[in-house]
């Protein structure tokens, strides 16, 4: 940054609960700043500040005072004559603070020192909360998870620790603040997250029950800070009406699968207003849970990993992400199935999808293998069927050859049946089977007529009354005795009749 003290610079702005990156054109009347998009703003449009004189203190200090809540937004300076430059650079930057924090250190201002108890709630605003691991190994793999997948997702306003009766919730619930602060819980908590899983002992009647739950905070229509259990439930109530939906056969299926539905769906809210909503499922508590859409946002960057436009909408749609390779802050890489949780109030890595995935991938590769290996006996390289000269040690003629290749039904007449007879048998390639059938009936007309009665008796054990008594195998077309010879002939029945 130049060191001429007469300078002129320009404000950017970001809303930290938002994500929205804007050069400062003025104040609204809220306080809050009035804010142009970074690449298209006009130098002239533009809030302009002289390096070292008290206008942009001025201006900050009337920002603060206004504003409701001035923390939600931080500043970053940038030369005005620079500003086509350096500040849509700053801009881009300034969409991810954590990450990028290094070089935005030299162009952040920092608010008036009247803000300097909200300095904490700011930061906090920016950064990740990490989640702190619950106990099971499942549960620490979650936990991680969802710290890496939401490392850098928007905020909520944070809850103001001022309002919340420690003493009546350690006396009540038997909850300790300063455990949970060392836990990390009660930044989750703060920033309208549920807390890990932990025990709380209620009283009943002068009786202190210990019970496992998660753990969030409520503000109330006086301001006054509440705290709300989340208590584990066998399996979460699928079959019955949530806020005026009913799960249809896969809805559930999704849920119990991924812990999330997957798609948006609208809600009835307690004013009895439809609302756009994701739903999923609290994998601690079995609890079903809803976020609205609105109060969701899907960041572009996950991590160091940049989403695509198509990611962006799919998540945004409640679908899940492919499984992608996400880079983490700190240069670590995962392999990870993303979507937005209504639990996290935000995008997540879907615990275990991965790994389902790749078992259901490499089921099907195997199966498909198999198969593969099946064919190639049958089958040339590029699927075709693989031409027969012989079949049964017998030459093919050229028109059966033709036939058979073909897929056509070849008709081998120079056959012999099982008692060494001649008779005609029937080839072809049987797709579904991936192989060669044969058979003496014609597959196109069920059985050769000049074979009916020679299979039925010589091959199947059948008799007629007029070959009851005939001892020798009949021969091709024979349906009846063929002399006087065998009309004498006695033999018992061999087998029910055809």
């Amino acid at each position: 940054m130049a060191k001429d003290q007469n300078l002129e610079e320009v404000l950017i702005a970001r809303n930290n609960d938002t994500g929205q990156v804007g050069a400062v054109t003025g104040l609204n009347e809220d306080g809050t700043p009035k804010m142009t998009d970074v690449k298209s703003a006009k130098l002239s449009d533009l809030v302009k500040f002289s390096k070292g004189q008290n206008p942009l203190e001025a201006f900050l200090s009337n920002f603060v005072r206004q504003c409701k809540n001035p923390t939600t937004f931080g500043f970053f300076r940038v030369p005005a004559d620079r500003y086509d430059t350096v500040g849509t650079v700053i801009g881009d930057l300034a969409k991810d603070p954590v990450a990028n924090a290094d070089m935005l250190k030299n162009n952040k201002v920092d608010l008036p020192q009247a803000t300097q108890d909200n300095k904490q709630a700011a930061t906090q605003t920016a950064e990740q909360p990490k989640q702190s691991p619950a106990g099971s190994p499942q549960e620490e793999q979650h936990a991680q998870s969802n710290a890496q997948a939401s490392e850098k997702e928007t905020r909520h306003s944070a809850i103001d620790e001022s309002k919340i009766d420690w003493a009546n919730l350690k006396e009540k619930w038997g909850i300790d603040r300063d455990e949970l602060e060392k836990s990390g819980d009660l930044r989750e908590m703060l920033y309208n997250r549920k807390s890990r899983v932990v025990t709380v002992t209620p009283t009943f009647a002068g009786e202190k029950f210990p019970i496992d739950a998660r753990l969030s905070f409520r503000t109330d229509a006086d301001g006054n800070v509440k705290v709300v259990p989340h208590f584990i439930h066998k399996e979460p109530k699928l079959d019955q009406e949530f806020k005026g939906y009913n799960f249809s056969k896969d809805e559930k299926a999704a849920l119990r699968e991924t812990g999330n539905l997957g798609k948006v769906v609208e809600l009835t809210d307690k004013n009895g207003e439809k609302v756009p909503s994701y739903v999923s499922i609290d994998r601690y508590t079995n609890e079903i849970v809803s976020v609205p859409v609105k109060d969701v946002f899907v960041r572009d960057t996950v991590g160091q990993t940049k989403l695509t436009d198509a990611e962006i909408g799919q998540l945004k749609r409640g679908q899940a992400l492919p499984p992608k390779e996400i880079t983490d802050k700190n240069g670590k890489t995962y392999n990870v199935v993303l979507q937005v949780s209504a639990d996290r109030k935000g995008v997540e890595f879907v615990p275990g999808a991965v790994r389902k995935q790749e078992q259901a991938q490499s089921q099907t590769q195997t199966q498909s293998g198999t198969t593969n290996q099946q064919q190639s006996s049958w089958l040339t390289k590029d699927g075709k069927i693989k031409p027969l000269s012989k079949w049964a040690k017998i030459p093919l003629t050229e028109q059966q050859q033709k036939d058979y290749a073909e897929g056509r039904v070849a008709e081998l007449t120079n056959r012999l049946d099982d008692k060494g007879q001649p008779c005609t048998v029937y080839l072809w390639f049987n797709p579904e089977k991936q192989r060669p059938n044969t058979s003496l009936n014609d597959p196109r007309v069920k059985v050769a007529e000049e074979s009916k009665t020679q299979k039925a008796v010589n091959n199947d054990g059948l008799t007629n009354e007029a070959t009851s008594k005939v001892a020798e195998p009949l021969q091709k077309y024979q349906t009846a005795p063929k002399n006087e010879e065998q009309m004498r002939q006695q033999r018992k029945p061999k087998g029910p009749k055809m």
